[in-house]
Formats: structure tokens, sequence, C-alpha cells
């Protein structure tokens, strides 16, 4: 079971002039969850107490998982993401991307968080905001991959397997793959025969398409159309074969959410696009098309995992033919899909 901490920021709320509804609105979140909050406390917006509060509790080695509420804006006195930042050893900044992406569903004003989450010794502290409801919808946002979080940074060595609840950071530390290129380089043509493979061997496949420009997947003498045109933030057609959803949005989720969201019962996830992503990449390459790689030269990406060209390339990554799919899903399933299916 994981342990976890609530530190409250406010300067009135430290002196008693303002009671706390954040802290025990999360204590309670978190019981639900089974999560037991071994410490609770309002401190002041004062960096130096922040800091001190934060590395005391973190260094003790009782917690697991330390949340804060409040000072995570602009205003003068909003400082617990500098005092956070000042005592993590890592930043993980997936986190309060995704914290921010929520808060952008309800108000423009999320852009000016300064929300940051990370790691010190062998605990996970994050950032949430002062209000009750803007806590619990950024806690409930990142939830999903705070349990793995946890165990991996106690050492929990096992693979991010399995299960029907599986979240963001396993699936994109594991079981996605990106194939990126420029366009008109086939990675289409190619992704669908590697899901062919794939397929024939027994795996359950996911795939997303990340479109640059605007897309319609329905038609408009079809009722589902008609309903969105008439202004449905979110229509879901279902029948005893199939489902589909048209959902509309500001701004594209990050892969990670997406991924947590809606393919958590499949075994790979291939994804045409989202170079810009943390996931591990292969990349397609015509020789016609681009003489020097997107994922290397100029730019070295760490997390390019193989090439597939029309030319002989020397890397320091696998590199198959064009036309070798068989040999791309084989190594796909030996990278990401070595243990027995579930």
């Amino acid at each position: 079971m994981i342990k976890a901490a609530i530190l409250t920021m406010s300067d009135k709320g430290a002196v008693g002039e303002r009671s706390d509804a954040s802290g025990p609105a999360l204590e309670k979140w978190l019981a639900e969850h089974e999560v037991t909050t071994l410490k609770y406390k309002m401190i002041p917006d004062d960096i130096a107490t922040i800091y001190a509060t934060l590395k005391e509790w973190c260094d003790s080695g009782r917690f697991d998982l330390i949340l804060t509420t409040g000072g995570t804006g602009v205003s003068p006195r909003d400082v617990t993401p500098d005092a956070t930042e000042q005592v993590l050893d890592r930043i993980i900044p997936g986190f309060g991307e995704a914290m921010r992406m929520r808060s952008l569903e309800k108000t423009p004003n999320a852009i000016i968080s300064r929300a940051v989450a990370g790691i010190r010794g062998k605990t996970l502290i994050i950032n949430l905001p002062g209000s009750p409801k803007g806590a619990m919808e950024n806690l409930e946002a990142v939830w999903p991959a705070i349990p793995h979080a946890v165990a991996k940074i106690q050492g929990d060595p096992s693979e991010c397997a399995t299960p029907s609840h599986i979240s963001a950071a396993a699936v994109s530390q594991g079981k996605a793959v990106a194939f990126v290129a420029k366009s008109g380089t086939g990675k289409t043509t190619l992704l669908e025969k590697v899901i062919t493979e794939l397929k024939g061997r027994g795996y359950r496949v996911g795939a997303i398409k990340h479109g640059s420009h605007t897309f319609d997947i329905d038609h408009p003498d079809k009722d589902s159309y008609r309903m969105t045109a008439a202004g449905a933030d979110t229509m879901l057609i279902s029948s005893t074969e199939k489902l589909a959803m048209v959902k509309k949005h500001d701004v594209s989720p990050p892969i990670g959410e997406l991924i947590a969201a809606y393919f958590g019962d499949v075994d790979i996830i291939l994804s045409e696009g989202f170079k810009k992503s943390d996931l591990p990449k292969i990349e397609v390459h015509r020789k016609e098309w681009n003489e020097t790689l997107l994922c290397r030269g100029g730019k070295n990406d760490p997390s390019l995992i193989a090439v597939v060209s029309d030319e002989p390339l020397e890397l320091d990554v696998p590199v198959f033919d064009l036309n070798d799919a068989t040999g791309i899903a084989g190594f796909i399933i030996e990278k990401f899909l070595s243990l027995p299916l579930s």
C-alpha cells in the first residue's frame, strides 16, 4: 500500500485565518483509493519553509508519495514549484503537462500553472493547485500513472506487462512504438504489413494516427454526423460489431493520455507519427525523400530503436529493409512482447 503525506501551502491558513479544504479532500480521495495518509501539515508560502519540510519528509523514508497543494501560480507568494525543484533529484515533466492539459478543458488560465513533479530519493512529489476542485481534477488526471511510478521508484524490477488498468506510464515505457518519417515515405503501408504480421501471431494490436490537420471520419448523410455538426462535444456510435467516438477538443491530448484512456486491452500499440514524443521510435527512411534521418545526424534522438530503409545504413541501432515486415514484427515482439500473452 502506498504511504502518502499532504502538505498545504497557505499564509492565512498557517496562522489560523483560513481553513484548508484541499488537504482533507485529498486525504479522503486517497483513502478511497487505498492509500494511507501518514502526515498532513499546513505551512506558509515561504520557499525556505517549503524546501525544509519537503526535504525532511523525503529523507525520513516514511513516504512513497507527497502531494502539495497551493502556491502553483504566478503570484509573488506562489513559490511551491520553486521550492520543489530545489528539493528534487529528478523532474518528471509528464505529470505537470498532463495536469495542465486536464485543467485546460476547464479554463484557459491553466497555462499559468507552474506545477512540477519529480523524485527525491524514493519519494514521488507532485504539486497540485490550491482549490479543492482543481487539486482533485489534477490528481485524477495523473493517478493512473502514480502506482506504477511509485513501484518503479521503490525498485520494482517487473515488466510493465499486463493488466486491464494499464497506465500511460507503463505503456509508454514498454508497450508502444512510434513509426516516424517524412510524409510520403510509406510508413502507413509498412504499418499495415506489420499489424498483419503481429495479428497473425496472436497479438492484440492498437494503432494511433497523428493527424496534423482537421479531419472527419463520418459522412454528412449519417445521423452521427448530424449530431456532431449540431454541436455535440462527444458523440459515440455503437453496434454489435464495433464502436466509434468523435470527441472535440481545443488541444490534442498527450500520447500517454490517449494510450491510458483507450488502449488498456491490447498487447502493443503502434503509432504513426508523434515524432516529438518520448515513445520508442522506428524511423522509416527513403533515400529519394530524405537524405538524412530525422532521429540521427542533426538531431540525435535517444528514443530511436531501429530504422527501416531502402538503402544500407551504418547506425547505432538495427536497420531493416523496407520490405521486411516479418523481421520488423519479430524485432518488436523480441523487444516488447517477450513475456507470455495475458
